[in-house]
């Protein structure tokens, strides 16, 4: 596979189950949603994040090289990958994951990038999935055909050509759902 051509990350959430957005918890001095981006743009030439609209001049102050794209944090997130893809079009492999993961591990990415084919590649990690999703342009139009009211994109993929990749980063499975990474 090639280098990844762009980025998505869903950061839009109310964070309800953390007490707050998860974009803008502090980790290290630095809020996740800066954390990720800096990475993200150090790996591709082209990110696009998914935020809320009264977030998008905080946001633009943080890096004005990312695509901000205000979505309705009450939707699924299906919904902001929708409008992810209709601001920053789904034309190569392009890495996909919340901002509650702390997937910023160059050697997870190198590993992913690195799979060959399929339609969607995912990190495995003592046998579970993980993130980031990498999507291949091939998935652009029938992503767009599905329904946010009714589809789920993990079932969706189940239902595709994934390679899953075992990778040896614990990264792949954390999340921040309570404010500190947990597998």
């Amino acid at each position: 596979m090639a280098s990844l051509a762009c980025a998505y990350l869903l950061a839009a959430g109310r964070g309800r189950r953390a007490g707050g957005p998860k974009a803008w918890a502090a980790h290290e001095g630095r809020t996740l949603l800066e954390l990720q981006t800096s990475f993200l743009r150090s790996r591709v030439p082209a990110v696009a994040v998914s935020i809320q609209a009264e977030w998008l001049e905080r946001c633009r102050s943080i890096n004005p090289d990312v695509r901000w794209v205000p979505v309705d944090p009450d939707l699924p997130p299906l919904a902001s990958l929708l409008e992810l893809m209709k601001a920053l079009p789904l034309t190569g492999w392009t890495s996909l994951h919340h901002v509650d993961m702390p997937v910023w591990e160059p050697g997870l990415f190198d590993a992913l990038e690195s799979a060959a084919g399929e339609e969607a590649v995912i990190p495995v990690y003592e046998g579970k999935g993980g993130h980031p999703v990498l999507l291949s342009p091939a998935l652009a139009g029938p992503l767009a055909a599905l329904d946010p009211a009714k589809d789920r994109l993990d079932l969706w993929l189940k239902t595709r050509k994934i390679l899953p990749v075992d990778v040896p980063f614990a990264c792949a499975r954390a999340n921040w759902n309570a404010g500190a990474p947990r597998p």
